[in-house]
């Protein structure tokens, strides 16, 4: 039987959690043997993939469904470890300061958007990442006061899809998930949420710099979008 982590525990880690800069780039991993497995979400329907661009970035819109099918040209960049899934069509597009930007207005954008924070994060500077992709906002100043302006340094994450918890055009809702045998069941989920501004996407994250309230949710195999492409 496994063991049940007290409630009063388990509220001081994610206290912890949010209170730390690092943590919230996938460091999350560390807690996340305390999530249950749950039920798989079921499928829906596939769209059919448009050609309609949106925004200053001029990035065609693609599929906007809850399952989105992944494009002919995703494939994988990677260094120090780490792996993460691009698009040429899809995001990211350009560069700024050597950060990806520029990404479908689409839910398979804002996912190819938070891999590109994450992993730039972890490989660039955890501050610049910060200044780039999140909202400003009153959350984001106290998140860079206390984001340092080296990498973030953890070990490398295995990003393996994401849930579409929500969209409206103007908003994503996106769990990014992570593989880790730390977890009960394979998986981890990173919740957050994405503001459309100024013709990408940008994160919202809480007033106290957190990027989501209460536990990570539980994700299965079969309950998420899976990545896939060339070159991993």
């Amino acid at each position: 039987m496994s063991k049940v982590q007290n409630p009063q525990t388990l509220r001081g880690k994610v206290a912890l959690w949010a209170s730390v800069a690092l943590v919230f780039f996938v460091a999350i991993l560390l807690f996340l043997i305390l999530v249950k497995p749950a039920g798989t979400t079921p499928p829906t329907p596939i769209a059919v993939e448009t050609t309609k661009a949106t925004g200053a970035c001029d990035v065609p819109e693609g599929d906007t469904s809850s399952k989105p099918a992944m494009p002919k040209d995703l494939r994988w960049e990677a260094a120090k470890g780490w792996t993460w899934p691009v698009s040429d069509t899809y995001g990211p597009t350009k560069t700024k300061d050597g950060y990806g930007v520029c990404f479908a207005r689409s839910p398979l954008g804002a996912a190819l958007t938070a891999v590109s924070m994450n992993s730039s994060a972890n490989l660039k500077s955890a501050k610049g990442a910060g200044e780039l992709y999140v909202v400003d906002s009153k959350g984001k100043d106290v998140l860079l006061d206390r984001t340092p302006n080296e990498p973030a340094a953890t070990s490398p994450a295995s990003f393996a899809g994401f849930v579409v918890d929500s969209f409206s055009g103007d908003e994503a809702s996106i769990t990014l998930v992570i593989a880790t045998p730390i977890s009960s069941t394979g998986y981890t989920g990173l919740p957050m949420t994405f503001r459309w501004v100024d013709g990408d996407w940008r994160v919202k994250i809480q007033d106290d710099g957190s990027f989501f309230v209460g536990q990570p949710p539980v994700v299965v195999k079969g309950g998420f979008v899976e990545w896939s492409g060339s070159n991993r």
